[in-house]
């Protein structure tokens, strides 16, 4: 059983601490059990944080989406899988990449958007 419930806690989280660290940490996590070869388990927690977790985080919180999809990208392109890759690439540009293009496009430049459109590269 989980302590954390996202849709109770994130939003929480995130307004006293500017990012919401639990499900980074969660995130991380699947990073790990991908490296000790528990490869089903890590493909899971991706999903849960994918379904669960990264919906709570504003579409506006780039730095906090960047976060914690990283390690769920980086799961996903170690798999041996071209859909898997596939998946990790469209949750970037989705989540990461073309909110950030379409924010530097509207004017609305921050100092952490400049990190987040390079890494496409």
């Amino acid at each position: 059983k989980s302590i954390y419930d996202p849709q109770l806690h994130s939003k929480a989280i995130m307004k006293e601490y500017a990012t919401d660290q639990c499900s980074d940490m969660v995130a991380a996590s699947t990073f790990w059990l991908h490296h000790f070869g528990r490869n089903d388990e890590a493909l899971q927690l991706c999903d849960q944080v994918v379904d669960t977790m990264l919906p709570e985080i504003e579409a506006t919180e780039l730095v906090s989406k960047l976060n914690t999809l990283t390690p769920i990208c980086r799961t996903l392109a170690h798999q041996r899988e071209t859909s898997a890759a596939e998946k990790a690439l469209g949750l970037y540009r989705t989540h990461v990449s073309d909110p950030a293009t379409l924010a530097c496009a509207g004017g609305k430049v921050r100092p952490a958007l400049g990190m987040c459109v390079p890494i496409m590269i």
